[in-house]
């Protein structure tokens, strides 16, 4: 990577963001539009619902390897493009759709081309220079972060304001303008470049596993925490009314820190090793993690978890920006499934054991995932510089 392609950069992290707000768009009326559709009981709904939200993650984090590796035979913008006019269409067709089997379909379909963000990491990585590998990844993400950010508030006034078709259309239109853009200003990779990616030998190894680990326990440090926000409110001895305000609010300030802690950390790495700067920010996200159980009102949870956010969401972009450089796509596709998974497993592993214990021990349990995965990424670095030293 020599040459940095910053329109290349710029648009694939656009049209992540399209793809980030048209799907978390459509995830805050979803489970509305699921009850209004549906012909089965309310208990059986409702699990209709939780299989309907949870599958296209399951999906993209079992296809993402796939699509990494596709990138070496067929051309990345081609897949990327294909990847997105599909995810067009899938979202047109969901504001047609009457019945939840075929709207279950759609969205496990929806998941499986979920992995086209495999794609998208690997364009821009090749776009990349080594210098600005991390703060162009860190971009990548920001985009995907802000389009979760802004998505649910204005799909929510789209549904009320347009109805569900209206609301879906709307969703369907913007992914297709991100088409457009990619079509006439996304350059191919050059062919010296995908040519090294075809021909390279880096396949899985430790330290690729140790870095999926990594990248999982940060996900689900991120996206653990709605799933229990009733519970932890109700600690706070919150009214149900106000505690449905504050859910909104909090989630949006800790992931806008989440993207200006991605941002400003991926620019120190230019000053200090990404190996090295991943550990720290790793044990002290880690740590104000396990605070969340000391803490005893409301604002310094919050404040707790906004600095938290701001220091585990930076992990992320900088171990993928520490495999880039070889362009391997089943590499970067398996590291890219790690976020899917934390997405589709954060929440389930959040109830799960907080249905058996307590807040407290659940945010232990996460802490000591996270910092199990750092164990196994700091004692793998040293060996690496031990071996090359």
């Amino acid at each position: 990577m020599n040459q940095r392609n910053y329109r290349n950069v710029l648009f694939i992290s656009l049209s992540q963001f399209g793809i980030a707000f048209s799907f978390n768009f459509v995830m805050v009326f979803l489970p509305f539009f699921v009850h209004d559709i549906s012909l089965y009981s309310s208990q059986e709904t409702l699990i209709w619902v939780g299989f309907i939200l949870g599958a296209p993650s399951f999906a993209a984090a079992l296809t993402s390897t796939f699509w990494g590796s596709l990138t070496s035979r067929l051309s990345p913008k081609t897949l990327f493009i294909g990847g997105l006019f599909s995810h067009t269409v899938i979202i047109l067709l969901m504001g047609f759709i009457s019945t939840l089997p075929v709207f279950l379909a759609l969205r496990i379909v929806q998941g499986i081309l979920g992995g086209i963000s495999t794609v998208g990491l690997i364009i821009v990585s090749g776009s990349s220079s080594r210098e600005w590998v991390s703060r162009d990844i860190g971009l990548y993400q920001n985009s995907m972060t802000l389009g979760q950010l802004i998505g649910p508030p204005i799909g929510a006034v789209a549904a009320t304001t347009l109805g569900y078709r209206g609301a879906f259309i709307s969703a369907s239109a913007l992914v297709f303008v991100t088409v457009v853009f990619c079509f006439f200003y996304v350059q191919e990779l050059s062919h010296e470049k995908r040519e090294t990616a075809a021909s390279t030998k880096h396949v899985m190894n430790r330290k690729t596993f140790i870095g999926w680990g990594i990248c999982f326990t940060a996900t689900v440090q991120l996206m653990f925490l709605p799933s229990i926000l009733p519970n932890v409110f109700r600690g706070f001895h919150m009214e149900e009314s106000m505690a449905l305000k504050s859910a909104g609010v909090v989630v949006m300030l800790y992931t806008a820190t989440a993207m200006v802690g991605t941002f400003l950390l991926c620019r120190l790495a230019t000053r200090i090793t990404s190996h090295r700067l991943i550990i720290i920010v790793g044990i002290l996200g880690t740590i104000l993690q396990s605070l969340l159980a000391l803490n005893s009102g409301f604002t310094s949870f919050v404040a707790i978890r906004m600095l938290q956010t701001a220091m585990i969401a930076a992990v992320i972009p900088l171990v993928f920006s520490t495999f880039a450089s070889d362009l391997d796509g089943r590499v970067i596709g398996f590291l890219n499934s790690s976020r899917f998974a934390g997405n589709a497993l954060g929440p389930m592993i959040g109830t799960s054991v907080l249905a058996f214990s307590s807040l407290n021990w659940l945010y232990f349990t996460i802490g000591s995932m996270s910092m199990l995965s750092l164990a196994g990424y700091a004692l793998s670095f040293t060996g690496a510089r031990n071996t090359t030293g």
